[in-house]
């Protein structure tokens, strides 16, 4: 005779045989980090490239690390919901205007999202706030809103890496911010991270480009 409890029994045995069956399946090993020439590269050596990739195109290397870290975790082939690619999420659109041919490769992902970040910061007069808006949300929504977007996503990316960056806990206001400029010591050159310093320069007039979410 076929019991309920018979048939609930069974059901048991079955699901733990197919949890053992599934533990002892093997999980293949994550493929190592590639570079340009085909080693392979960890992520202190992803790093130590990002910095010296900022020097060469004359960034606050920090800044730049602190953008991978929220962009991509130094995932070289990280992909966004929305498309975005690489350390730096480029969107394809944006890595062919920056000549980049392969956005998973991190010498030329870097090189392009770095000198993208550079224009970004020159267009908004040194206004890093601005600057990872556009980044984010793309030139088209900083110019639609007159200055950081109302998105949520946006906002809160401007928060943590400007947290990273500055060492200290940022929030940006919903209505209003409180730009953070990179300026350089006029005698050494080093950068500096100012919030109460003389005011940027206005932004200089120049075309909006393709890139980010919001367009």
């Amino acid at each position: 005779m076929y019991t309920p409890f018979m048939r609930m029994h069974r059901r048991t045995v079955v699901c733990v045989l197919t949890l053992l069956a599934g533990a002892a399946l093997p999980v293949p090993a994550a493929e190592p980090v590639q570079g340009g020439s085909g080693q392979s590269l960890s992520r202190w050596e992803l790093v130590r490239k990002a910095e010296r990739i900022a020097r060469e195109e004359n960034l606050d290397e920090r800044l730049v690390k602190a953008l991978i870290q929220v962009e991509s975790g130094f995932n070289p082939r990280a992909v966004s919901r929305r498309g975005a690619l690489g350390l730096m999420q480029l969107m394809p659109s944006t890595a062919r205007r920056l000549g980049v041919a392969d956005p998973f490769d991190p010498e030329q992902n870097l090189r392009g999202g770095i000198r993208e970040l550079r224009r970004l910061i020159d267009r908004y007069g040194g206004d890093i706030v601005l600057a990872l808006a556009a980044y984010n949300a793309g030139e088209g929504a900083v110019a639609k809103y007159g200055g950081v977007p109302p998105y949520r996503e946006t906002r809160g990316y401007i928060d943590r890496i400007l947290t990273i960056y500055t060492g200290r806990p940022y929030r940006l206001g919903w209505r209003t911010h409180r730009p953070v400029h990179l300026l350089r010591d006029p005698a050494s050159g080093a950068p500096l991270i100012t919030n109460t310093g003389a005011a940027p320069r206005r932004p200089r007039r120049a075309p909006v480009l393709a890139g980010g979410f919001g367009r």
